[in-house]
């Protein structure tokens, strides 16, 4: 697995040993891997079969929060487990439309925007405007923006001078590069 994050949750994931297409990592993982997102929270990760009796090992399973379904919490590393995502979705079209990247299913993106826009959480409009914005560079109709922090500020630190991007380089695959609005 190449993927790797600050605070070892793809490593703790790859550890569980889920079998592949039983399982898709949903939410701020999924936006964080395309590098629409600076940084994630946790793991949320829908399962069934043989993945879900292997979340069931790590412990009891509780309610999830939407109270849609039951979640198992990993002991050790930011990471829940559920066997449901939220009403009005199938459990097994998103882990079966999944897209793999490095050898790990994640939810699609327009999945991750229609299913922000049905939540229509505050937290969630920065997360839509970035998906929207990736959809009007890959349609010709927007460019890519530079990213709106330094690494300097996304690590709380504070930023020395503004840095100007040399006129038409791509940013997106820059660390830390997120597209915004």
């Amino acid at each position: 697995m190449l993927l790797s994050d600050a605070d070892g949750l793809f490593a703790a994931l790859a550890a569980l040993k889920l079998p592949r297409g039983e399982y898709v990592v949903c939410g701020s993982a999924a936006l964080y891997v395309r590098g629409l997102r600076a940084r994630m929270g946790d793991l949320d990760v829908l399962a069934r079969g043989e993945a879900w009796e292997r979340a069931l090992a790590l412990g009891a399973p509780e309610s999830t929060v939407s109270g849609y379904g039951l979640r198992v919490v990993h002991p050790t590393a930011s990471i829940e487990i559920m066997d449901r995502w939220t009403p009005g979705w199938s459990t097994d079209r998103l882990i079966d439309d999944a897209d793999v990247i490095d050898g790990v299913p994640f939810m699609r993106l327009g999945d991750i925007l229609r299913w922000k826009i049905a939540a229509a959480r505050p937290k969630d409009h920065a997360d839509v405007a970035a998906i929207r914005h990736l959809y009007r560079i890959w349609t010709g109709e927007a460019a890519p923006l530079s990213p709106p922090f330094s690494a300097a500020q996304e690590l709380g630190q504070p930023a020395a001078e503004e840095e100007t991007p040399a006129e038409g380089k791509d940013l997106r695959g820059l660390p830390g590069a997120r597209l915004s609005d």
